[in-house]
């Protein structure tokens, strides 16, 4: 399931400083899996980035060849972990077959929390339910999980799910009934999240 998370991270560069700043980059996690891309147009250069765990670390590549640079010169990092702190290194060669060295650049991957997103939020009618658990479904084991809507005073209302819930985010459609099939009236409602790893709640407001 697609899960975009926008991230405003603070990015660090560790040498020491040269003739020349090094550029910035840019860092998206997307579908469980980092991205990080050098700001600026190197259209026809090659590179190859580096990563290491630790600032003192020996760097290791991330791909064996070369790539070629066709605008931004990017890495999807889908082995980096949530939490972590990776430093990564970009080696570019120019089209003459000079090569210049960017980084290292200290990038930490944000942790995912539990949470739970109703949307449309108000509605009258059917909704999409999106759950998000820590992890990324390629790496980590499901958990077990429950999910129900409640109503002001805490009683059941719906369940929306029970039983194994993968990683990452688990979109469900939800028809905006009851547990008995009937539409529920106009209110406040909760949708509440449960797991080993912790719980979340989201308020729902339904209308007529």
């Amino acid at each position: 399931m697609r899960r975009l998370l926008p991230l405003s991270l603070l990015l660090v560069a560790l040498t020491s400083a040269p003739a020349f700043a090094d550029p910035a980059i840019t860092v998206r996690y997307e579908d469980d899996q980092l991205r990080v891309a050098l700001e600026g147009s190197y259209t026809g250069a090659y590179y190859r980035v580096w990563r290491a765990a630790d600032a003192n670390a020996p760097f290791d590549y991330l791909a064996s060849q070369l790539a070629l640079c066709t605008g931004d010169c990017y890495l999807t990092d889908a082995q980096a972990q949530p939490g972590q702190t990776y430093f990564y290194r970009f080696d570019l060669q120019s089209p003459s077959g000079s090569t210049v060295s960017y980084g290292p650049y200290a990038v930490t991957v944000p942790m995912v929390p539990v949470a739970a997103r109703v949307w449309p939020n108000p509605s009258n009618g059917r909704a999409q339910v999106q759950l998000t658990l820590p992890g990324s479904a390629r790496r980590d084991a499901a958990l077990d999980a429950d999910a129900r809507v409640l109503d002001l005073q805490g009683r059941t209302v719906r369940v929306l799910h029970t039983g194994s819930l993968e990683r990452g985010t688990t979109t469900l459609a939800w028809d905006g009934r009851d547990g008995a099939g009937a539409a529920l009236g106009a209110g406040i409602y909760f949708v509440r999240l449960v797991t080993p790893l912790g719980s979340a709640y989201t308020r729902v407001v339904r209308f007529r």
